[in-house]
């Protein structure tokens, strides 16, 4: 069941200085989300006992109405809280929303031992995106939250199959700053194969990581930063986006074209400018793009300057919310062209490139 969430348009700035900021002391959010049955809770096990998240709040959302997963996790026992009885899509406004402002009262109150972390491990047919939206809209949790980005779990035998994923699995790899590819050790090493191909299709500019049952985890799994608006997260961007950019798909064509393709439902495009756009042309135009599209667009994401010679600005969107542009201070590579990266669903990657240029051109 897909569940259309309308989220209050609150008057943020349309964009942010990093370096003109303090410190940046919120709370970090990491989403964990990942279809049924893909591992999530395994990886959480692992999570809480690294020093990173040591001491982690958790807040887990199952299915159904008698709570089992947070049976299985460990380590942070003070600091699990259940939200049962349906995905979390349902619960944005409500219980989700409570839950934090109860942990944070409670750490505050010493009721519980005091956090610098949460993870909230969504149900496996639940979309990250409302918890994006309600952590930006909630002045109470905007203040004291900052979201540091999604990681999904996906199954290496499911990614190989040739049937079409699952709606929510599509949305949850599409929203994923990191992939974490599971029951690698039940498939075979053509599988493997096909399954970073598959979020390859869906999120080309997402980071994967193929994860033995033991060992440690890999560093970039357990950085700090994200989407933080703070001098410290500004230093560290120019190396973020130029991962993220580095795993894009070529860009074919000349200026003002771009490139992508098509995984079953989802077309990926990449829209590079001819020439830096206008900043009041750019936001009208994005506006346009994502009240058209709607739920369709998964995800928006890439770097822009604009005409003033201001920028790159990091572009970060999802469904009809444009996130608050923030300054990169330098480009990434060598590559000085804006480009965007878009994930739509049900739409052929032509069409969508052909609507892209009346937008945008």
């Amino acid at each position: 069941m897909t569940e259309r969430i309308e989220a209050p348009r609150a008057p943020l700035p349309a964009e942010v200085n990093p370096a003109a900021m303090p410190a940046d002391t919120r709370i970090g959010v990491t989403v964990l989300t990942g279809f049924l049955g893909s591992g999530k809770t395994t990886l959480l096990n692992r999570l809480v006992r690294t020093p990173r998240y040591a001491g982690a709040a958790v807040v887990i959302n199952e299915f159904g109405s008698v709570g089992m997963d947070h049976h299985l996790v460990r380590g942070s026992a003070d600091t699990v809280s259940v939200l049962e009885g349906g995905c979390i899509c349902c619960l944005v406004r409500g219980a989700l929303a409570d839950t934090l402002r109860d942990l944070f009262m409670q750490a505050l109150r010493r009721s519980i031992k005091p956090f610098r972390h949460l993870i909230i491990e969504t149900s496996g047919l639940a979309s990250p995106a409302p918890i994006l939206f309600t952590l930006r809209h909630e002045h109470f949790l905007a203040e004291r939250y900052a979201y540091e980005g999604t990681v999904a779990v996906a199954d290496a035998r499911q990614l190989a199959a040739s049937a079409p994923l699952p709606p929510e699995m599509t949305q949850q790899l599409a929203l994923a700053d990191q992939v974490v590819v599971s029951k690698v050790d039940l498939a075979s090493a053509d599988e493997a194969a096909r399954a970073r191909a598959r979020i390859a299709a869906v999120n080309p500019a997402a980071l994967v990581h193929v994860l033995a049952p033991q060992g440690d985890l890999p560093a970039s799994l357990l950085a700090e930063g994200g989407y933080r608006r703070s001098s410290a997260a500004a230093q560290a961007a120019p190396a973020v986006a130029a991962g993220w950019l580095s795993r894009l798909a070529p860009v074919a064509g000349s200026a003002g074209e771009g490139g992508g393709g098509a995984a079953h439902d989802v077309a990926v495009w990449t829209y590079v400018y001819s020439d830096a756009p206008a900043r009041p042309s750019f936001l009208r135009a994005m506006s346009s793009l994502q009240e058209s599209l709607g739920e369709s667009l998964l995800r928006v994401k890439g770097l822009v300057s604009f005409a003033d010679g201001t920028g790159p600005w990091v572009v970060h969107g999802v469904h009809r919310e444009l996130y608050p542009l923030v300054a990169l201070g330098a480009w990434p590579d060598a590559d000085s062209r804006s480009r965007l990266v878009f994930i739509v669903r049900g739409m052929r990657a032509e069409a969508l490139a052909a609507m892209l240029r009346t937008a945008l051109a």
